[in-house]
Formats: structure tokens, sequence, C-alpha cells
């Protein structure tokens, strides 16, 4: 495994779109509303809103609460089907 520097804004900003469309499809499979996901992972109900629209940088402890909510581990919740994060 290669690892390489910081990332730049761009690739910073596509990874947070990717989460953020990742979270969408979870949260619209099980037919949640924003507020009700909101509600379930003990969030603003503005919060989900910045995550799908990716306006907002995400806490690690934040991730765990939405992959708990969703069944899944961090790691599950940052994995796509075309690549991971």
């Amino acid at each position: 495994m290669t690892v390489s520097g910081p990332l730049d804004d761009s690739q910073r900003q596509e990874r947070l779109e990717k989460l953020g469309q990742r979270i969408k499809q979870l949260r619209e499979e099980r037919k949640w509303s924003q507020d009700t996901f909101a509600h379930l992972a003990g969030m603003n109900r503005a919060y989900p809103n910045k995550i799908e629209k990716a306006k907002i940088d995400v806490r690690y402890t934040t991730l765990v609460r939405i992959a708990h909510v969703f069944g899944l581990t961090v790691g599950e919740l940052l994995t796509f089907e075309d690549s991971a994060l």
C-alpha cells in the first residue's frame, strides 16, 4: 500500500460528495426522511442535508453514529461499488 500526501481541496470535495451520495442512497433504501434519519442518528435535523450535499466535513464520531444507524461498520459505510474512499 502506497501512502501519498494530504488531499487537495478537489480530492477532499470529491470524497465528501461520494460519502453524501452513499448516505443518501442508504437512507432512501430504508424510505427514511432526512428528519427520521437525523432523529435516529441523534443529530440536528438540518445536518443530514448538509452531509448529503457535501457542505460539511463529517467528524469520525458522527460517521460511527451514522454507520451504527445503518447497521454497518465505518469501513462498510465508506466502501462504494466503484471504489473505497
